[in-house]
C-alpha cells in the first residue's frame, strides 16, 4: 500500500492520570533550587564586599601611615577613618611606631559585612608600614 492509502492510526483515549505527565515539575525544580541560588548570590555579594573592604582598608592604613610621620597619630587616626566609606564606620584603626624608627598603621573590620547568615564570621586587617620622614634611608 502507498503512504497515501494507509489508514489513519487511532489514538487511544487518555485517561486523566496520562494526561497530567509531568505537568507542574517546572514548580518543583525552582523551589528546589531557589535557596541555593539565594545562597550563592548572598555569598557572590559578601566575597564583592570583602575585596571592596580589602581595597578600602589599605587604601585608608597607607594614608594613615603617610600622615602620622608630619601631623600626628590623633591627626593619623582621624584621616583613616574619614578615608573609609560609610558602611565601614565600625573599622578599627591602630597607630602606633614600628621598630625601624618609623610608623605602621593598621585597619581592621569584622565581617560579615551585608548578610549575617552566610557563616563569614571572622576579621579582615590591612597593614602599612612607613618610615619616618626624618629617617634615613638604607642603602
Amino acid at each position: 500500500m502507498s503512504p497515501e492509502h494507509d489508514p489513519p492510526r487511532r489514538r487511544r483515549a487518555r485517561t486523566p492520570r496520562q494526561r497530567r505527565g509531568d505537568r507542574g515539575s517546572q514548580f518543583v525544580e525552582f523551589a528546589a533550587y531557589f535557596p541555593l541560588f539565594l545562597l550563592l548570590v548572598a555569598l557572590a555579594f559578601e566575597v564583592f564586599a570583602y575585596f571592596i573592604a580589602v581595597e578600602r582598608m589599605h587604601n585608608a592604613a597607607r594614608t594613615a601611615a603617610r600622615v602620622v610621620s608630619t601631623q600626628g597619630i590623633d591627626a593619623a587616626t582621624r584621616t583613616a577613618q574619614d578615608s573609609l566609606p560609610g558602611w565601614m564606620d565600625d573599622a578599627e584603626v591602630t597607630i602606633a611606631a614600628n621598630d625601624n624608627r618609623g610608623y605602621y598603621a593598621v585597619v581592621s573590620i569584622d565581617l560579615p559585612i551585608i548578610f549575617d547568615a552566610t557563616g563569614l564570621d571572622f576579621t579582615v586587617s590591612r597593614r602599612v608600614d612607613m618610615p619616618s620622614v626624618g629617617a634615613p634611608n638604607p642603602a
